[in-house]
């Protein structure tokens, strides 16, 4: 008997093991460039979104499966304006592929920075889509899920920080 439960507390402690080294790799990056830091579970490089130099893109996959995104935007636009026009085209979405969810639309804020978030999807796969305004530098976070918004993405969103020399 105590050979058959010796392969069972083995496997238990190991996942633990791997738990904590899981919990462990969560660590704070700085990406002076595009003017942030974020606290993630591994290291992610930034790429051209599509090519353009002006935005990059910052990839990380999550143990649920979850993919979250964050696009640091180098153009000159007006905040009021381009969060104005966001909130519109969220508000009067009539997608019916990917519809807003009800109740989701709302204004947010970031690190002192201005912004507005809103789920879309249908039954259980959603879609977060978030958007601020910085001085220099426009972010957009997205992450797409099954049923309701993991910890992780929400961890990953809080722990977003302006740096500088990128506003300045």
């Amino acid at each position: 008997m105590t050979l058959a439960v010796a392969p069972l507390v083995q496997k238990s402690v190991a996942q633990k093991r791997s738990q904590k080294q899981q919990t462990a790799q969560w660590r704070a990056y700085v990406y002076p460039d595009d003017g942030f830091a974020i606290t993630l579970p591994s290291q992610t490089t930034p790429r051209n979104d599509g090519g353009d130099r002006h935005i990059h893109v910052y990839t990380v996959r999550l143990e649920s499966g979850t993919i979250f995104n964050l696009r640091a935007v180098h153009k000159l636009m007006d905040c009021e304006t381009t969060l104005a026009d966001l909130w519109d085209k969220a508000d009067n979405n009539k997608d019916p592929r990917e519809p807003v969810i009800r109740g989701s639309l709302k204004e947010v804020s970031l690190s002192g920075l201005r912004g507005l978030e809103y789920e879309t999807g249908q039954s259980e796969e959603r879609s977060l889509h978030r958007f601020h305004c910085g001085d220099k530098i426009f972010y957009i976070i997205s992450a797409g899920y099954k049923g309701k918004r993991p910890t992780d993405v929400t961890r990953i969103i809080n722990s977003f920080q302006v740096v500088n020399p990128a506003h300045q």
